[in-house]
């Protein structure tokens, strides 16, 4: 399918989503207000399908969706705010509990938290605000064994914005916004350190954040910043910093600020903005 810059926006509108390893089909995770979390398949079009992965979850619930050759999970907090996870069977084409075994304490997540995540090696990382709103990281095995990976320092404690990605170089970035809504990229270096970097640029200002994710996982200064305000406006930070307003999105349609396309590298890599926020672009 052909994936569009309105898909890419409307992704980040919902808890989650993905695009299918063929590229045919892109999954929304979403939540009715029955409070049942939902998978609905679309093909540029239409919806083809609506599966049900789990019920009596919170209707703002954030959620994560990790796909790759050979796993296809999301994680996403039940109503009791502990981190679950189900995992897609597809000789069964249903979905499945996955026990996660750990304490349950460290599974208990912040009511506000945003939920992010990569994959690293075979094993899925996982981030979210605990109970205290401090930032927390699991490394989740494919058995459901559950670690915990180094702790980070003097991120803030009220709920915040973040996102996380595994670079071209497989190292480990968690992208985050501070109250002046300056970015923040913290790594993880070969001492288990995280390493916290403000990204130089104008940052997203006075708009109040909803998500936002970066446009390519390299370190080579070729990505840029997209996200969507809690206003439903559409915001860009390109490679030299710059904010700049792409324009509005309403009932799941992008319309431009301008007749003139701001950000053309947008339009010609939306599918690996999609594997992106499913994992890691597709190489």
């Amino acid at each position: 399918m052909d994936v569009s810059i309105d898909d890419v926006v409307y992704l980040l509108t919902i808890p989650a989503g993905a695009l299918s390893r063929d590229g045919s089909t892109m999954y929304f995770i979403e939540v009715d207000e029955d409070g049942e979390l939902l998978e609905k398949h679309w093909n540029g079009n239409e919806i083809t399908g609506q599966y049900s992965i789990s019920e009596g979850v919170k209707e703002s619930s954030s959620a994560k969706y990790l796909l790759n050759d050979d796993v296809r999970r999301v994680f996403f907090p039940s109503a009791e705010n502990v981190l679950q996870c189900y995992e897609y069977d597809e000789s069964e084409e249903d979905w499945n509990l996955v026990d996660l075994q750990t304490a349950e304490e460290s599974l208990i997540i912040h009511p506000d938290s945003k939920i992010s995540g990569c994959f690293n090696g075979n094993d899925q990382l996982i981030f979210f605000q605990d109970a205290s709103g401090r930032l927390q990281g699991l490394r989740i095995a494919q058995s459901g064994e559950c670690s915990s990976l180094p702790l980070f320092e003097n991120t803030p404690e009220t709920p915040f914005i973040h996102t996380a990605y595994e670079a071209d170089d497989d190292s480990i970035h968690v992208l985050y916004l501070d109250d002046s809504n300056t970015i923040h990229d913290m790594k993880l270096d070969a001492n288990t350190e995280w390493q916290d970097t403000i990204v130089e640029g104008e940052g997203f200002g006075n708009h109040q954040v909803l998500s936002f994710i970066k446009t390519a996982t390299d370190d080579e200064g070729t990505s840029g910043f997209l996200a969507i305000s809690t206003n439903n406006l559409v915001l860009y930070i390109n490679q030299q910093g710059e904010r700049i307003d792409l324009g509005s999105f309403n009932r799941k349609r992008f319309a431009s600020a301008t007749s003139e396309e701001c950000a053309p590298e947008l339009y010609t890599q939306t599918k690996n903005l999609v594997r992106a926020l499913s994992g890691k672009p597709k190489k």
